[in-house]
């Protein structure tokens, strides 16, 4: 389902990996965020919050971020699986130099509606995640990757076919 392109992918809400001390750097643009979700019908607004845990090589913890993916008003009610690609600059971790001393970064993927309320677990799920770290070098891929990558934006999902698909990449892996 998450697109080869994102290089650190995971089942479930949240994906964790390893940065280097020179991540974010000049060269840094931003982190590429995709993330699958298996809806039950809706009727409010909503979006998707993705929250980064940075991590000291000691474990601590002390600087998230978050940004908002996609948001939805009444008007678009899912009742199935969707993909959401997105982009967040990230500019924070560009400005300040402390971002440089994090060896691990987790990114969780939630949805919210518009109150900042937490949505339950029965109206939806987070079937697998992925992230990207782009930066200057990855500009030519960026390019020819965005014609494929649209299709990706918000692309409904059948929820059989996402769970077949789901079912099919985990025997895999397992194998």
């Amino acid at each position: 389902m998450t697109p080869k392109w994102f290089s650190h992918q995971s089942w479930g809400s949240t994906v964790t990996f390893q940065i280097s001390s020179h991540w974010a750097n000049s060269e840094f643009l931003g982190f590429s965020l995709c993330v699958v979700i298996a809806f039950c019908p809706v009727s409010h607004s909503l979006h998707v919050k993705c929250t980064y845990h940075f991590r000291h090589k000691q474990g601590d913890s002390h600087d998230d971020l978050y940004c908002y993916l996609y948001y939805w008003n009444v008007q678009n009610l899912f009742d199935s699986a969707r993909i959401f690609v997105g982009f967040d600059p990230c500019l924070v971790a560009k400005k300040n130099y402390m971002f440089r001393e994090y060896s691990e970064v987790s990114v969780e993927f939630q949805l919210e509606d518009f109150n900042g309320n937490l949505l339950p677990l029965n109206l939806c799920q987070v079937f697998e995640c992925g992230v990207r770290l782009l930066d200057a070098k990855d500009k030519d891929e960026i390019c020819r990757s965005a014609l494929t990558m649209a299709d990706y934006t918000s692309c409904p999902l059948d929820r059989d076919e996402l769970e077949a698909r789901f079912q099919a990449k985990r025997a895999w892996l397992q194998a």
